[in-house]
């Protein structure tokens, strides 16, 4: 009975069609992530394989006992931290204007992403020369307008660099946001506003009475999802900075490949990328429950 239901079509259709999926995730996603954390307890040089052996939490002693860590860790957190929260407010902002029914909003829907689909190597190196402190169009810019007397060396500065590498994040990911919110927006009952404004209700009351508690969820969603990318990112800082002007601008993806790539320590980075693993675990599992996030019965 049991082998004649757990093989009846419908279910074959179905293991048929998740097979591809749960295969790949095997591949891609379980694996390397078994690895890694196997290599976070063996002493491993890519240019010795044989010579590999346990070591215990001598991998994590190290990177704990490391200054260069909890300075990347700390820049981490606030790199993480500002970019989430420019990518939500003006991808709040930016879905609120592109809400509106207009003529050729469609268009401007559409241009919205452009940012989100550019190569970043690409939008590296445009934003490497936009910053470039002699040629770069935006000193030309901020001198035009007699903002500023000298050039600004942005990428040679450590808060400068820092605030380079966010406004590059903010700007590549806020149409992420833009798509989730403007979504969640078109499915708002018009009701509810209209109720509002019989009441009495001005628009910055409306925004935060309705529009904001009917955004809750899926902000909830947008925010932990951003800060766990933002919180892994490697290509776009080292792109741009290289992880400078020294270790201004490391953090603890670019820290984790130092370790592993300069330094030929494979087991100390392996153990970056478990702590790194346990805090957005944690932190989103905290998150979730501190925002109320639960389905209601």
């Amino acid at each position: 009975m049991f082998r004649r239901n757990l093989f009846s079509s419908d279910r074959v259709v179905g293991i048929v069609f998740i097979a591809p999926f749960l295969i790949m995730a095997a591949i891609f996603m379980v694996y390397p992530i078994a690895e890694a954390t196997r290599l976070a307890f063996v002493s491993y040089n890519p240019l010795r394989p044989d010579a590999s052996f346990y070591v215990g939490l001598a991998n994590f002693q190290y990177v704990f006992a490391d200054p260069l860590f909890w300075q990347s860790m700390w820049q981490a957190v606030v790199w993480t931290f500002l970019s989430t929260l420019f990518q939500t407010v003006f991808g709040v902002g930016i879905a609120l204007l592109l809400h509106r029914t207009i003529f050729g909003i469609a268009f401007f829907r559409g241009l919205l992403l452009f940012p989100y689909i550019v190569p970043t190597v690409v939008i590296a190196l445009i934003w490497r020369w936009i910053f470039n402190p002699e040629i770069g169009v935006v000193n030309y810019s901020l001198q035009a307008m007699g903002i500023i007397d000298a050039p600004i060396y942005w990428l040679s500065t450590p808060t400068m660099a820092m605030a380079s590498t966010i406004m590059l994040n903010v700007w590549k990911y806020t149409p992420f946001v833009v798509i989730c919110v403007l979504a969640r927006l078109q499915t708002v009952p018009i009701e509810l506003y209209d109720a509002a404004k019989v009441d009495g209700a001005g628009a910055v009351r409306r925004f935060f009475d309705v529009t904001l508690p009917q955004l809750r969820e899926v902000l909830i969603v947008v925010i932990v999802f951003r800060t766990i990318w933002t919180f892994n990112k490697f290509e776009e800082i080292y792109l741009l900075t290289k992880g400078g002007p020294g270790t201004s601008t490391f953090n603890l993806a670019i820290y984790s490949f130092e370790q592993s790539m300069a330094n030929l320590k494979l087991g100390a980075g392996a153990a970056t990328g478990v702590v790194m693993m346990v805090m957005l675990l944690v932190g989103s599992i905290i998150y979730l429950r501190i925002a109320g996030f639960e389905r209601e019965e």
